[in-house]
């Protein structure tokens, strides 16, 4: 089965409008489609309504990040975006990310980099960020790439960085499950840790009311999609997979994630009965 529950749109750091997406989706026979943009739900309105009009199966999501000393990004499935409890906390990461953008720029101004706040308020971006900020740098004249100015300038470690707010792993799981979704940890391979420590933090997760894990994602190798299919399953979680495509901010990854029927029927299952019973 072809399916993608994990890709970003312009709402995002993306470079495919949702209608690109969906339609790109539908051309490549994907049977299940999920646009999970980091920190809103921008996109999903314009989303729903055009693959209902294309007759693809289409689940809301989001992927918020979450607080960890690593990479913590935690998947919504089926979420009711008119919940207000959600778009309250949407907002918060929304407004202290506007925070964080004005002070990297006053950082980069102290450098000696022609840059203003006013550039990034042309974007009608849900989500400006750091890829944002490194893009106008570029037509600018500064550095030689969008990644090698943000590992140059605005990476951890770098005079020109700011932490990004965020809340932690138990209050993000609850917000998706207060708003009616799914929650699913994504790519696993990137929180850096050992097996047993994954196999710990699941269990601490599923507390917090973890629905599934993303098994199947480009930084996972055969042999560690396999060991995070058998942790879902001696969990009783949901097993998930996304391609976590971003058009051309990431052209080394495409669109669609090849999943044999039986590892996945369950999640399926599930989510076309979600589907159905709310869209």
């Amino acid at each position: 089965m072809l399916l993608d529950l994990h890709c970003h749109s312009t709402y995002s750091d993306g470079t495919l409008s949702p209608k690109q997406l969906i339609k790109k989706a539908k051309n490549l026979g994907i049977k299940m489609f999920s646009i999970t943009d980091h920190d809103t739900i921008n996109a999903q309105k314009e989303a729903i309504e055009y693959s209902r009009k294309l007759n693809l199966k289409y689940v809301p999501g989001v992927e918020i990040n979450a607080e960890f000393p690593t990479l913590m990004d935690i998947l919504g499935y089926g979420i009711d975006i008119n919940n207000d409890y959600l778009n309250f906390i949407l907002e918060t990461i929304y407004n202290k990310r506007i925070e964080r953008n004005r002070i990297m720029i006053e950082l980069l101004k102290k450098e000696g980099f022609k840059i203003d706040i006013e550039d990034l308020e042309g974007m009608s971006l849900s989500t400006i960020g750091r890829p944002h900020i490194a893009r106008i740098l570029l037509k600018k004249g500064y550095g030689t790439s969008v990644s090698q100015i943000i590992e140059s300038y605005l990476t951890r470690g770098k005079k020109c960085y700011i932490e990004r707010f965020k809340f932690s792993p138990k209050k993000t799981i609850k917000t998706i499950k207060k708003s009616g979704g799914l929650a699913v940890l994504a790519h696993p391979r990137k929180l850096r840790l050992s097996n047993v420590q994954l196999e710990s933090l699941v269990n601490e997760l599923k507390d917090y009311g973890l629905d599934g894990i993303e098994c199947f994602h480009y930084s996972s190798d055969p042999h560690y999609t396999n060991f995070l299919i058998d942790l879902a399953r001696k969990n009783g979680l949901l097993v998930t997979a996304g391609s976590d495509f971003h058009g051309l901010n990431k052209p080394f990854v495409s669109l669609g994630v090849y999943v044999e029927d039986f590892v996945i029927q369950d999640t399926i299952n599930y989510f076309i009965t979600y589907y159905y019973k709310k869209y």
